[in-house]
């Protein structure tokens, strides 16, 4: 979409909320291209000279399938989490009606700071160090809130163990891969299942489900904002964790993963049993995505277009193959040879 479009489309939103001609719409730029969203920055100068306002503000565009569904979970979502006071973007307004910019979209408050990650990158050992601890505190932290107010009908957390609730999203999982009539990976699943009657589950948890220090906003004065609520679900913590731990061992180094382990854990005030399990469902959750997308495009998992491209990371793909066939003993020759593919296509 063009910022031609999207800033004619903006100047309709804020012409009704300031019907006045004091005010415009200035310093729309892209700042984002992940997988899930189009993110753009912009700003808002409403008022008479003397008493004109400037909002710093951030516009997110939700593409692919589901896109009314997913702006409204991440919104209603942020919603509750700032009022429990915990530290995300203020949201400001959900547009679920595609008319003013082709799509739904949610606008939010701007921190004005820079990524977690992106600070760890330039800082010496103990710096890293010292944000890494932080993050785990602001995990543990997100997995202690009461997970009521989140949850559209809590009765159907409360009534069932959350084993079932576990074995529920993975057979949610598997529904999604068999409509794409992927047989691919039925061994894992299997696995799973078999595994799941001797994996102890706790209590229900807000998990994020895609936390990793790139998706932190750090101000100057240090505050941190947790951002990219879109796949947030209510389940057991190890979900969330394990998921992360994927992420930094893959994209990182075992040696980072290992420290978030063992600090979360310490913040958490207790050890983490089982993760093995979870680390392959993490694992599976990775390896469908990038299959499906590679074969029916991004869109169809609601994903944005040409996500696909970021997705064919050889090495990662290969780390996390490798970690699931440590941890189940199974080979899927599918992976396989897509890697071929990769490497070949790589090679030319």
């Amino acid at each position: 979409m063009s910022l031609d479009r999207i800033q004619s489309g903006l100047l309709s939103l804020y012409g009704v909320e300031f019907p006045s001609k004091e005010r415009k719409v200035i310093d729309l730029a892209r700042i984002s291209d992940g997988w899930e969203t189009d993110v753009y920055s912009f700003a808002v100068e409403h008022g008479a000279d003397a008493e004109q306002k400037r909002d710093e503000l951030i516009l997110r565009i939700y593409p692919g399938e589901n896109a009314t569904q997913k702006a409204e979970h991440e919104f209603s979502t942020m919603k509750q989490l700032g009022e429990v006071g915990y530290p995300v973007p203020r949201v400001l307004l959900l547009e679920q009606n595609s008319a003013l910019l082709g799509r739904p979209f949610v606008i939010m408050e701007r921190i004005i700071g820079r990524s977690m990650g992106v600070i760890s990158d330039e800082s010496p050992i103990e710096r890293k160090l010292e944000l890494l601890t932080q993050f785990c505190r602001m995990f543990a932290d997100l997995h202690t809130l009461d997970w009521r107010p989140f949850a559209p009908d809590p009765s159907l957390y409360e009534t069932r163990d959350m084993s079932e609730i576990v074995g529920r999203q993975i057979s949610q999982w598997q529904d999604t891969v068999d409509a794409f009539q992927i047989s691919a990976f039925d061994s894992v699943f299997s696995w799973l299942r078999e595994q799941l009657p001797d994996v102890r589950c706790g209590t229900p948890s807000v998990l994020h489900m895609d936390y990793h220090p790139y998706n932190i906003l750090m101000r100057e004065d240090g505050a941190a904002f947790v951002i990219d609520w879109t796949s947030s679900d209510i389940s057991d913590y190890r979900l969330d964790l394990a998921w992360t731990l994927l992420l930094m061992s893959t994209y990182g180094s075992p040696e980072s993963a290992k420290f978030v382990l063992d600090e979360y854990g310490r913040a958490a005030g207790h050890s983490i049993e089982q993760i093995a399990y979870f680390e392959v469902v993490a694992c599976l959750r990775r390896l469908f995505s990038i299959l499906i997308s590679l074969g029916a495009g991004a869109e169809k998992l609601g994903m944005r277009p040409g996500a696909e491209a970021m997705m064919k990371d050889v090495g990662h793909i290969e780390s996390v193959y490798a970690l699931l066939r440590e941890k189940t003993r199974i080979s899927i020759p599918e992976i396989d040879e897509l890697l071929l593919t990769l490497h070949y296509n790589d090679g030319h």
